[in-house]
C-alpha cells in the first residue's frame, strides 16, 4: 500500500470529528460521508484506482482494464453480482457429459456485435485460439490451460478442444473435469473480441473497438474514460445506466475530496491507510468485504524434513494468523483458515469446521515430536524466502517469533528483490517460501491449480511441455479438503477490498472476486435521506 502524507491523515481525522460528532461513541453507522445529492441523470461517475490502460480482453489484467471489459464484452456466461453464480449471458444455457469433461453452450440468435453482425460460436473459438497464441503476454492464459489441447505436448499435436458445432452451438473439451467451468467463462478473458484476422494477436485499438456488451467506449480522454449504453445489447432494455465515466483520481486523498464533494458516485481499489480505513468506518457508505487475494506459505517438500506432512502441521499450527491480522496488519486484513474464501463454496460442500486451520501450539508440539523433533531439537533452521517488501517482513518475523516461541525452531528469513525472488522459486532455493495470489475465479479446480501446480514449468501455456517431465513437479490437488490434508501449503491471510457508494447507487455489489456488474448498477433519481 503506497504511503501517503501524515497530513491527510490528519486531515481527514479533523473533518470526520468536525462533522460527525460522537463517531467514536457508537458503533451503529452514521451519516453518508460527504455531500449526497440524488443525481437528475443515470450517468455513474467511478474512480477505480485509475483509468483503463487497455479494452482488450486478452490483455487485461485487473481493475479498472477487466471492468471495463466486463462493460464492454459479453461472455458465454455472466456472474450474479451478489451470489457469484454464473447466468446466461450469450449463451442462454449449457449442459455437460456425465463426467464433467464435456460442455455444450447454447448461443442466443440476437446476440450482436456493436456493428449490428451476430456473434457466433466461431467467434469464440477464434477468441480464445487468439488468447493461446498471445501465450505469455495475455496475463490469464492459464485460465484456459484445461481445455484439450490448450497445452499440447510434443508426442501429440495440436487439437483445440473449444469447436463451434453451428452458429449457436460450442462444445469445449476439457482435460479434467470441472463442474464449475460455467462459473470460468465468465472471467474476462473467455469473452469474445471482434478481429480481422485470426492471427491478429496485437491489442485491439480502442478507436476501432467492435464489442458486443451493455456498453460501448465513447470517449478516452487524459483525466477519464467515458463508455455509454449500446443500443445493439441484446438485453438493453434491463440497463439503467446511459454513461459509465472512470473518472481518474492519482491518489486515495483526491478520489476522497471528489466523492466528499459530491463529483464521484463510487470509489473502488483506492489505497487507504489503516487510520483511514478506522476513521471511514462509522459511515453507511462505507463498504468493506473479503477479497480473494490469498498470501500463503509453500513447503519446498523436495527438503528434509518438510517432505514430513507431520512437520508442516506443526508449523501451521504454531502461526496465530489472528494476531497477523489484528496487530501486524492493523485489522486490514482477514485471518485465512483455508484456502479458498467462504463465498467461493459455490456449488460445493464447505469444508467442515473441524478442518479449518487454526493455532493449536500443544498439537503442533505433539506433531514435532512424532517425526523426532522434540522441543524442536535436531531442526535445521528455516530458510524462509520472501521477496522484498515491508509488510512481508513484518509478517514473516512475527511467524518466526512464533515457531521459536511455540516449537523452538529458528528461522532465517531471506529477502530478495523481486527478479531474484523468482529465480530463487524456479531454482527451488528454499525451505519455506511466501506467495501470494489473486483469484481470478469461483472455479475450486482453477483455483487450486493455480495454488499448487503453477511453478510445475517455466514454459508458457501455448508451448508444449518436453516429455519425460519429472511427475514430482506437478502435483495434482483437486479439492480443498485434500490440499488442508495434505499441507504442502499454509494460507496465512486473505486481502479485504474497501469502498465508498453513494446512497442513491443501487446494484453495484461488491463480491469476493471485486467484480461489480454495471448492467446491474442504477441510480435512484428520486432518493431522499431519512432522519
Amino acid at each position: 500500500m503506497a504511503k501517503k502524507p501524515f497530513s491527510w491523515i490528519c486531515s481527514l481525522f479533523l473533518v470526520l470529528c468536525l462533522t460527525h460528532t460522537g463517531c467514536f461513541t457508537t458503533n451503529e453507522p452514521s451519516t453518508y460521508y460527504g455531500k449526497v445529492v440524488s443525481p437528475a441523470a443515470q450517468e455513474f461517475r467511478w474512480s477505480n484506482g485509475g483509468l483503463p490502460q487497455t479494452f482488450d480482453p486478452a490483455f487485461a489484467a485487473a481493475p479498472p482494464d477487466t471492468d471495463a471489459v466486463r462493460a464492454l464484452f459479453e461472455g458465454l456466461t455472466d456472474y450474479d453480482p451478489r451470489t457469484l453464480t454464473p447466468v446466461p449471458a450469450v449463451a442462454t444455457r449449457w449442459e455437460s457429459s456425465n463426467d464433467g469433461r464435456v460442455w455444450t453452450f447454447y448461443l442466443r440468435d440476437n446476440a450482436r456485435w456493436s456493428n449490428g453482425e451476430k456473434v457466433t460460436a466461431d467467434d469464440f473459438v477464434r477468441s480464445w485460439e487468439r488468447t493461446l497464441k498471445i501465450g505469455p503476454l495475455a496475463p490469464h492464459t492459464e485460465l484456459l490451460a484445461n481445455i484439450e489441447g490448450a497445452a499440447p505436448t510434443i508426442a501429440e499435436p495440436h487439437t483445440f478442444g473449444a469447436r463451434a458445432i453451428n452458429e449457436h452451438v460450442l462444445q469445449v473439451t476439457l482435460q479434467q473435469p470441472d463442474n464449475s467451468f460455467p462459473s470460468l467463462v465468465a472471467h474476462p478473458v473467455f469473452r469474445p473480441v471482434k478481429v480481422a484476422a485470426a492471427d491478429q494477436t496485437s491489442r485491439l485499438d480502442s478507436h476501432e473497438l467492435i464489442s458486443n456488451g451493455a456498453f460501448l467506449l465513447s470517449a478516452t480522454e487524459n483525466d477519464r474514460v467515458k463508455l455509454e449504453r449500446a443500443k445493439t445489447y441484446w438485453d438493453g432494455a434491463s440497463v439503467a445506466l446511459d454513461r459509465v465515466t472512470f473518472v481518474n483520481t492519482p491518489n486515495a486523498e483526491d478520489a476522497l475530496s471528489a466523492y466528499e464533494a459530491g463529483e464521484i458516485d463510487a470509489i473502488t481499489n483506492a489505497p487507504f491507510e489503516p487510520l483511514a480505513l478506522k476513521l471511514l468506518a462509522p459511515y453507511k457508505d462505507f463498504r468493506r468485504s473479503t477479497y480473494g487475494a490469498l498470501t500463503y506459505y509453500g513447503f519446498n517438500t523436495s527438503h528434509e524434513p518438510f517432505d514430513d506432512v507431520r512437520v508442516r502441521e506443526a508449523l501451521a499450527l504454531a502461526i496465530d494468523r489472528e494476531r497477523i491480522s489484528r496487530d501486524d496488519l492493523e485489522g486490514a486484513t482477514e485471518p485465512a483458515g483455508k484456502f479458498l474464501p467462504e463465498a467461493m463454496s459455490g456449488e460445493r460442500p464447505v469444508v467442515d469446521k473441524a478442518d479449518l486451520l487454526g493455532q493449536d501450539v500443544n498439537k503442533a508440539r505433539e506433531l514435532l515430536a512424532e517425526a523426532g523433533y522434540p522441543n524442536g531439537e535436531g531442526f535445521p533452521v528455516i530458510r524462509l524466502l520472501i521477496n522484498r517488501n515491508a509488510q512481508q517482513r513484518l509478517v514473516a518475523q512475527s511467524i518466526a517469533a512464533m515457531w521459536l516461541s511455540a516449537l523452538n525452531i529458528e528461522t532465517e528469513i531471506v529477502v530478495r528483490n523481486w527478479d531474484e525472488y523468482q529465480a530463487a522459486i524456479r531454482a527451488g532455493d528454499y525451505d519455506i517460501v511466501r506467495r501470494g495470489i489473486v483469484m481470478q475465479t469461483t472455479s475450486e479446480l482453477v483455483n487450486l491449480k493455480m495454488l499448487f501446480e503453477r511453478d510445475a514449468h517455466a514454459l508458457p501455456l501455448a508451448s508444449p511441455v518436453p516429455e519425460g517431465s519429472p511427475p514430482e513437479e506437478k502435483i495434482a490437488v483437486e479439492t480443498e479438503a485434500q490440499a488442508l490434508k495434505d499441507l504442502r501449503a499454509v494460507p496465512i491471510y486473505f486481502a479485504s477490498s474497501y469502498s465508498l457508494v453513494k446512497p442513491y447507487v443501487t446494484g453495484f455489489d461488491t463480491n469476493v472476486l471485486d467484480a461489480p456488474s454495471l448492467k446491474k448498477t442504477r441510480l435512484d433519481t428520486n432518493w431522499k435521506q431519512t432522519e
